[in-house]
């Protein structure tokens, strides 16, 4: 055999120019996609630690403060059982005072802004929505994005059984002697009716979806809303159409000695209202998410195989969750109809899920007093920037950009929320083992 390599493995003359093959160089695409790659890794670095770094300073600034406070904690922790309670009263009081605040003191405008008896009904309306919804998203770890079909339902049934429909669509026949509906006294179990209403229409959403997840799901739901206001939009006869219904009678007590009439959409007795039913589905929520039904949300939502093979009814476990939180809305949507004179379907639009879903992520997925900050985040931020006249919602997205850049947890996230999203730490232990070391 011959020793010679053969023209192809031969060293190129002197003087002669060495190529290169097209393959070794990398494209313009490629060079720009690993430079994206490195600015992107390098802004998340930058990311955390800025996020650390802030973080370690406010720890700072607030240490001298820990250190004072912590026998007064402690104290309070150690006997929870009453203190607990305690407090949650005394907050829910502060609560209910917020609206007289500009009425004793001297209060900048912004602060006065916030504090409106009608901005806080809204801020209580929303809590209720996003502690429905904390169910079935924070939860249960099913996307919605239909859950303005239950506030619609709850609203529509409300309107309707006061009578406020057949009023509309006699007048907009013609016919001006016929007289507005009036408050009765049975009219109460009208917020039964719409819980109802609403828990059926849950299930009915849940039972065909019940093998479908993330993406899948949430096309569903979306469906789902948009469903219920098409057929509020169209069937006129029933629901008065794109006309909308009007004169929907404000709740009354006459008896027991009282003599209480809900007023306009102003009336701080709808705020009342709405604050009692968000600390009611608080303590219920609360008692559920301790139960082995929230235990059983809690491993559907880890990983539904394994909850299955554990015995976990996954079947009955969704349902639930969807039903709790169908029969949130429906309440909800029930008040709201009471509170504004005038509902149509264009109020229901897809964007008031996306807000609701925000308020739930934004204050901090499977977190109760995440969902009512993040209420509070979603309203409260457009009224502090009305000052920016039509830059107000610009400024209002890029705050709630900000806060999904340096808080993707949430404001208030649970301990296991913040596990999956920042890696469990050796010396952090998650929600269920806190309560069961300290119960």
């Amino acid at each position: 055999m011959s020793d010679d390599p053969g023209p192809q493995a031969q060293e190129p003359k002197e003087g002669s120019a060495r190529t290169t093959t097209p393959a070794t160089e990398p494209s313009r695409f490629t060079r720009l996609r690993r430079d994206w790659r490195g600015r992107r890794l390098a802004f998340l670095d930058l990311r955390k630690a800025t996020y650390r770094s802030g973080r370690e300073t406010v720890r700072g600034w607030l240490e001298p403060v820990r250190k004072a406070s912590k026998p007064g904690v402690d104290w309070i922790k150690q006997r929870r059982r009453w203190t607990y309670p305690v407090l949650g009263a005394l907050v829910v009081i502060a609560a209910a005072l917020l609206p007289y605040l500009g009425t004793y003191y001297v209060i900048p405008l912004w602060l006065q802004r916030i504090t409106d008896a009608s901005v806080l009904a809204r801020v209580a309306l929303f809590s209720l929505f996003a502690l429905g919804l904390n169910v079935v998203v924070g939860f249960a770890g099913l996307l919605d994005l239909g859950y303005v079909a239950f506030w619609a339902l709850g609203s529509y049934t409300a309107a309707i059984l006061t009578g406020a429909r057949t009023f509309s669509l006699a007048q907009a026949a013609g016919n001006t002697h016929v007289r507005p509906p009036v408050w009765n006294e049975w009219m109460w179990l009208i917020f039964p009716a719409a819980l109802l209403v609403a828990v059926i229409a849950g299930i009915i959403l849940g039972s065909p979806t019940l093998r479908l997840r993330g993406d899948y799901l949430a096309i569903v739901t979306l469906g789902f809303g948009e469903i219920v206001r098409e057929l509020a939009n169209n069937l006129d006869s029933f629901t008065g159409g794109p006309i909308g219904i009007k004169s929907t009678p404000h709740p009354a007590i006459h008896g027991f000695g009282l003599d209480i009439v809900w007023g306009t959409f102003l009336d701080i007795k709808y705020y009342w209202l709405l604050l009692a039913l968000v600390v009611f589905w608080v303590v219920a929520i609360r008692m559920l998410d301790d139960s082995r039904i929230g235990r059983a949300w809690v491993a559907i939502r880890e990983d539904e195989v394994a909850a299955a093979s554990m015995g976990v009814p996954i079947v009955g476990m969704k349902l639930t969750a969807f039903a709790i939180g169908a029969c949130t809305g429906g309440v909800g949507g029930a008040v709201y109809a009471l509170q504004v004179p005038f509902i149509n379907p264009p109020t229901f639009a897809l964007i008031q899920s996306i807000l609701i879903l925000s308020c739930v992520v934004i204050g901090g997925m499977g977190s109760i007093r995440g969902a009512i900050f993040g209420a509070a985040a979603i309203v409260l931020l457009p009224e502090l920037f009305r000052g920016f006249l039509d830059y107000r919602f610009f400024v209002f997205g890029a705050a709630i950009v900000v806060v999904m850049i340096f808080r993707p947890q949430g404001i208030f996230p649970s301990k296991r929320r913040t596990a999956e999203l920042l890696g469990a730490q050796h010396d952090e232990q998650l929600y269920e083992a806190a309560q069961a070391g300290g119960a």
